[in-house]
């Protein structure tokens, strides 16, 4: 009995595989179905192209990105072979090679729409006051032909729960629309640690931002930006080295020989202080001020703003070197799939305050803006007498003094790190296989190509 049903059950599916898929002599016939759509939506089967059996009926389906935007029809040259080419989910018989679109429209921009902005850093920070709470006011100023309007929610740092680290993955996941990128948290970031690479805070937010976006990710071979929209790449002034003894000059590059200076884990930072003869110490900035006061470290790499504004810096430190050592890009993303589903007009409208010329006014402003600040720095000895530190007695006695050294000893001692860093991501062991020597050059190529 059980004999019997297998070979009835094999006549069945003989008589299937003859009426659905099959040619001659018992062959199955596949055709490939292309299925395409216009911004504003998706489809399934994704877009692309897929095979399927001669016969076979495909169920498709059109959705739109958002409430902003509305299906239209299917079109294109096969468009005829589907079951209704009005309706947003239909099927089509595959009897032939077919290729169809899926149409959408956008729909007017006549409403308020709110995003969230995650920063992760403190709110007394240069970038914030000067870059990042501006840029907001500029986004919620726009509006649209139809009345729409951007609310941008700021949720402060405090509030956060999103640090460094943690940012990138809540950007990508849509946890937060908007949010601020750290370049030690990716690979290609790295770039922005480069040693004297860039001759100008306004070169460096062009080039790392064109370098974050261009060709669709072409820098990014992990696709470790893939779920994010790079809106605006914000430089910090070029890093300088504060340290804690008085007469702490450092002159030239064998004066960090052996000293203790620290630095958050990033592979290039670390590694310029190493070619320095400095030893990489890994703290994080709450660690500072207690670090320095008790010597576990000697000194450490900030901007001028920063020295003042964070963890208690401003009346622990003692004296500064005029390095520039690197202008560390952060950048302001958004959820790739949260501005795709904007309005044609909203996005329009957030793209004309986004983007490599924006950066780089956002430069010249926050670098204008820290001028006072390392102004004051060097006019000394009570910097800092203002909130949020008064002037103390430490203060008074050890004042601010600054050396701006000949930079050729410094440059010389790093020549190797960019080389070396190439190397990594290229690596086929250890690195992430990244165009390391591509990437080199092609920011030489966009530095060239900012002049300024």
């Amino acid at each position: 009995m059980k004999k019997l049903s297998f070979i009835s059950l094999a006549v069945v599916l003989t008589l299937s595989m003859a009426l659905v898929g099959c040619g001659e002599n018992g062959v199955v016939l596949e055709y490939d179905l292309t299925i395409a759509s216009t911004d504003g939506g998706s489809v399934f089967p994704a877009a692309g192209t897929h095979t399927y059996q001669q016969g076979q009926t495909v169920n498709v389906k059109a959705t739109p990105a958002s409430e902003f935007y509305e299906f239209v029809n299917w079109t294109g040259a096969d468009a005829g072979e589907l079951a209704d080419a009005n309706a947003a989910e239909t099927s089509i018989t595959m009897n032939g090679d077919y290729s169809i679109t899926a149409n959408f429209q956008a729909l007017p921009w006549d409403e308020q729409i709110t995003l969230t902005l995650h920063p992760t850093i403190s709110q007394f920070a240069s970038i914030c006051g000067e870059v990042i709470f501006p840029w907001v006011d500029e986004v919620n100023a726009l509006e649209g032909p139809d009345g729409g309007t951007f609310n941008v929610e700021l949720v402060t740092p405090g509030d956060s729960p999103y640090d460094a680290a943690s940012s990138l993955s809540a950007i990508t996941l849509g946890t937060t629309d908007i949010g601020m990128l750290s370049p030690e948290t990716f690979h290609l970031g790295g770039a922005g640690y480069l040693p004297f690479a860039f001759d100008s805070i306004e070169q460096s937010a062009y080039v790392m931002y064109n370098l974050f976006t261009e060709d669709n990710g072409k820098w990014d071979a992990e696709g470790q930006l893939d779920g994010v929209k790079i809106l605006i790449t914000m430089p910090l002034w070029g890093s300088q080295l504060w340290t804690t003894a008085a007469g702490g000059e450092v002159d030239e590059a064998s004066d960090l020989q052996g000293l203790k200076i620290r630095t958050d884990a990033q592979y290039v930072e670390s590694a310029t202080y190493a070619a320095l003869g400095a030893v990489p110490t890994f703290l994080g900035v709450a660690d500072l001020a207690g670090s320095l006061e008790s010597g576990v470290i000697d000194g450490c790499f900030f901007t001028y703003s920063g020295i003042g504004g964070a963890a208690d810096l401003g009346p622990v430190t003692a004296h500064t070197t005029e390095l520039n050592l690197i202008y560390r890009p952060y950048s302001l993303a958004m959820n790739v799939d949260a501005y795709e589903a904007l309005p044609a007009d909203a996005k329009a409208a957030l793209d004309s305050v986004s983007g490599a010329d924006a950066s780089v006014s956002w430069a010249t402003a926050h670098i204008a803006a820290e001028e006072g600040d390392r102004d004051d720095t060097i006019d000394g000895p009570c910097a800092y007498s203002g909130p949020p530190f008064p002037c103390n007695d430490r203060n008074t006695e050890y004042g601010r003094p600054i050396t701006v050294p000949d930079l050729s000893s410094f440059i010389a001692a790093t020549a190797n790190v960019a080389t070396d860093w190439a190397a990594y991501l290229e690596d086929p062991e250890e690195g992430p296989l990244m165009d390391g020597t591509g990437i080199l050059a092609r920011i030489e190529a966009l530095k060239a190509a900012y002049g300024g």
